[in-house]
């Protein structure tokens, strides 16, 4: 209890992603309760992929997690095959997500399978927020004096506030990319695969418009597999406006593309020919990603925190595209917000100029990001001699 001997209302987190559980663990730190709902069952083995912390970003949560940078990196970082060394240089690690986040969700109170039905304000900024458990057959409502939104680009939170479309605009960028995942015995290993551990950027290969990436998932030891993620990107050309307006749902069934622009590509060199292989890629989870950016408005931004004791968060407040600072910003966004929560549960008005300061970052954060995208693929480089009607 705080000193007014009051019992604290715990903040309530939407998205158990790794800003609402960087939030989680640093409101635990601070002996401040909180409770995670997240629509999706419990899935250990979810997002098992690698993504690139910063050194700068990572380094001051140890403190939070009670962790010497040694331990972290054992527990979560991607090891070389070579020598089981952390994946990482003097900037970034790579860490494998799905580590990550069974590490974050150690000591939280998360509620599964709670999809998140409705936010509505009481009085002031109290307010109330609904969500359907057990398939739907059954609503709990839970008050609230601070509600994060930390559910991803796709946020529920963020929908059901019904904001002005001024005030968030999620723009799909003029680039094409496409990813494929795929596991391989070690003792199948193409040559020169195990370059993409050597670096948290993997490899990559400029070939006709397009970049070739690959990068590494996580090396078992036990089972002897390594996995790996690889991409392929370039600008957008005229035949593709179906891809850039497709549907949510498409995201795997249009990855067929992808086959059909490797190969016509040619002959790649090592190990590329091996992983974009059109003959063993369809074997793969493969996928077509949209290049989403966006950013909460600053004005709405306060207003809903200071009106409301509602709080946007990671992705649900600025989505980057891929490859971004997505998960570098989220734990920064976390780490900034529970700095600002007080003991009683509550965030005082004088206090939310932090989101002013918030805003700068994903700002600067979004603006980069596109740049780095210009910058790798230019809008005048040709794109491969396919598009959409290749498909049919």
């Amino acid at each position: 209890m705080p000193e007014s001997g009051m019992p604290v209302v715990p903040v309530k987190i939407v998205g158990a992603g790794i800003s609402g559980l960087v939030l989680g663990q640093c409101l635990r730190r601070r002996k401040i309760p909180s409770v995670i709902f997240e629509r999706i069952q419990e899935n250990p083995t979810r997002n098992n992929y690698g993504i690139t912390l910063y050194n700068t970003t990572y380094r001051p949560l140890l403190e939070t997690l009670g962790l010497p940078e040694d331990e972290f990196k054992r527990k979560v970082a991607v090891h070389n095959p070579k020598d089981n060394g952390a994946v990482a240089d003097k900037q970034a690690l790579r860490v494998n997500r799905c580590a990550l986040t069974r590490l974050l969700q150690q000591g939280l109170d998360i509620r599964w399978e709670h999809k998140l039905e409705s936010v509505n304000q009481i009085n002031g900024s109290q307010g109330s927020v609904s969500f359907n458990t057990d398939s739907g057959n059954q609503t709990v409502t839970e008050d609230y004096q601070v509600l994060v939104g930390a559910d991803g680009v796709h946020s529920g939170a963020r929908s059901s506030l019904s904001l002005p479309a001024s005030s968030f605009s999620l723009n799909v960028l003029p680039y094409i990319v496409f990813n494929g995942k795929r596991r391989i015995q070690f003792s199948e290993l193409p040559p020169r695969l195990l370059n993409c551990f050597e670096s948290p950027n993997g490899i990559s290969h400029n070939r006709g418009g397009a970049v070739l990436s690959i990068k590494a998932d996580f090396w078992d030891a036990e089972k002897q597999i390594v996995a790996v993620s690889y991409t392929m990107s370039r600008a957008a050309g005229d035949d593709d406006k179906p891809l850039l307006e497709r549907n949510i749902s498409d995201a795997s069934t249009i990855a067929k593309q992808f086959v059909k622009e490797i190969a016509a590509l040619g002959q790649l060199p090592e190990p590329f020919d091996q992983v974009f292989n059109p003959n063993t890629m369809e074997e793969d989870r493969l996928l077509h990603w949209l290049m989403r950016s966006a950013e909460l408005d600053l004005g709405t931004a306060k207003k809903l925190a200071e009106s409301r004791g509602i709080v946007l968060l990671g992705d649900a407040a600025h989505p980057q595209p891929i490859p971004g600072e997505g998960a570098n910003t989220a734990i920064k966004d976390a780490m900034v917000l529970a700095s600002h929560v007080e003991p009683s549960g509550k965030i005082q008005g004088k206090d939310f100029d932090f989101l002013q300061d918030l805003h700068c970052t994903w700002t600067e954060a979004k603006q980069k990001t596109e740049q780095d995208l210009q910058n790798l693929q230019p809008r005048d480089a040709q794109p491969p001699k396919t598009g959409w009607r290749a498909m049919f």
